[in-house]
């Protein structure tokens, strides 16, 4: 009879569980991909692109937490859910987050209660530079030229479609004519300038973004440009126009304002009155006087409390802050929520919380626990909407939407009231008055001869086509 040695079947054992192990993992990392940012990239401090990519596998419940909080006040948790059907074969779920400089930043994808895949980021890639794209190869000369130190190469087909991926880019230089035309608009609404190299000229929905024999055209908050007027011209513009400055302004001033508490003198005058009758009561009353007392007390309760009790529990309030030009404008929508009680306030909005405090947020919701009569600022994710304040040709300002605008007024220039829809602004200078808190805070940071204006829920900036950005105040 045969025999072989313990050793080498301990060893042979011991070969196979490794092989196994090291198959599991590969498996495990085929399953599921996370991509955030771009080219591994992100953008602290900015909305970025989040890709993630199941093979074979779901339902799966994908949950990124990060904790922005302080060494003086503690963690501060925020927690991104999605739930993604997944399936046969490849799925992939897109969406854009808002990524804030982080303590710790990790994530989990779970599929029946078991890890399918996990990964974290350090924070020293909590980086808040902003990044230059670059789709095909434009050469060393324009390459050379990108000196924000932050370059990621990317296919065309990695182009995201919606404007708020973009809001970490200050450069897309398109050097194919494979790149997708609303990919590339909405870089340029988020603030991008986008630069097209000749060989994406090749493509006529590419082309046709540059109007015939100019090499740069104004589009939302960024630019269109080829590459001789980018090179000219770059140095004079700053890497972005500064959208953060306009929505501090506009949360710090557009806020709720609480209804007034009663006067303190009548609910003294009141309260004392109450005590002397009660001990009147009770000096010359007995037990009857006590149980009158105590029904006045419930009888005058109720009817302090009917004129008195708020008229809703919670208060909502929702502005808009359209930034661009060319008729195209990147929309910042504020929600804010007051509520009385303490709650837990339930937004149904893709945003993120203003205020360091801990959240629940998804792709179509924010949940914040609110304490007793607080309130809480939610950005939703900006968008490319339409823009009614244009500027013509001869620089002057007109009203091309379908409602009249309340307030226009131009840095440097003239302000006008009731703006009707069609109607220029007009030239001579108007005493309209005082301008709102809001006005003259915008007017403050747009750069000379931009135009602030407002039809009475939605404030609107609208950039001038031959100004230089860099003017505007940082």
């Amino acid at each position: 009879m045969k025999t072989y040695a313990p050793a080498p079947i301990a060893v042979l054992a011991l070969l196979v569980i490794a092989l196994s192990s090291l198959a599991a993992a590969q498996s495990s990392a085929r399953t599921a991909t996370l991509e955030l940012g771009f080219g591994d990239a992100v953008v602290a401090n900015a909305w970025n692109p989040l890709r993630l990519v199941l093979r074979d596998v779901g339902p799966v419940e994908f949950e990124l937490s990060i904790d922005r909080g302080t060494l003086r006040e503690g963690e501060r948790w925020l927690r991104y859910r999605a739930e993604v059907p997944g399936g046969s074969g490849l799925s992939v779920f897109e969406d854009e987050l808002f990524v804030p400089v982080w303590r710790s930043l990790s994530w989990v994808v779970r599929s029946g209660g078991l890890t399918v895949t996990s990964g974290s980021l350090p924070r020293t890639l909590a980086d808040r530079r902003p990044l230059d794209l670059v789709v095909g190869e434009p050469g060393p000369e324009v390459r050379s030229s990108l000196v924000g130190g932050r370059i990621v190469d990317l296919s065309p087909e990695r182009l995201p479609l919606r404007s708020a991926a973009y809001d970490g880019v200050a450069n897309l230089v398109v050097a194919t004519p494979n790149a997708r035309a609303q990919s590339v608009v909405a870089a340029a609404v988020a603030g991008s300038t986008v630069v097209l190299a000749p060989a994406s000229l090749a493509d006529a929905s590419l082309a046709t973004l540059l109007p015939a024999g100019e090499g740069s055209r104004v589009v939302g908050s960024g630019r269109v440009q080829d590459v001789e007027s980018w090179m000219e011209t770059m140095s004079a513009h700053p890497a972005r126009f500064d959208h953060a400055a306009l929505v501090s302004a506009l949360a710090s001033i557009e806020r709720i304002t609480p209804s007034s508490p009663p006067p303190v003198l009548p609910l003294l005058l009141g309260a004392s009155a109450y005590a002397l009758i009660v001990l009147v009561m009770l000096r010359f009353g007995g037990l009857p006087g006590l149980l009158a007392a105590l029904l006045l007390a419930l009888t005058t309760s109720v009817a302090a409390w009917v004129p008195l009790r708020p008229a809703q529990s919670s208060v909502d309030q929702v502005t808009d802050l359209v930034v661009g030009a060319d008729g195209v404008g990147q929309r910042w929508r504020l929600h804010e929520r007051f509520t009385l009680p303490a709650r837990t306030a339930v937004l149904p909005v893709a945003g993120w919380p203003l205020s360091n405090v801990e959240a629940r947020v998804g792709p179509d919701s924010v949940s914040v626990d609110l304490g007793r009569w607080r309130s809480a600022q939610v950005l939703e994710r900006p968008r490319a909407v339409g823009m009614p304040l244009v500027q013509d040709e001869d620089g002057v300002w007109r009203n091309a939407g379908d409602a009249s605008l309340a307030l226009v007024s131009v840095r440097g220039g003239e302000t006008a009231l009731d703006v009707a829809p069609g109607q220029r602004l007009p030239v001579q200078v108007r005493d309209v008055g005082p301008l709102p808190r809001i006005a003259v805070a915008l007017l403050e940071l747009v750069p000379e001869g931009a135009a602030v204006a407002s039809d009475g829920r939605s404030w609107f900036v609208g950039l001038p086509h031959d100004e230089v950005w860099a003017e505007a105040p940082r």
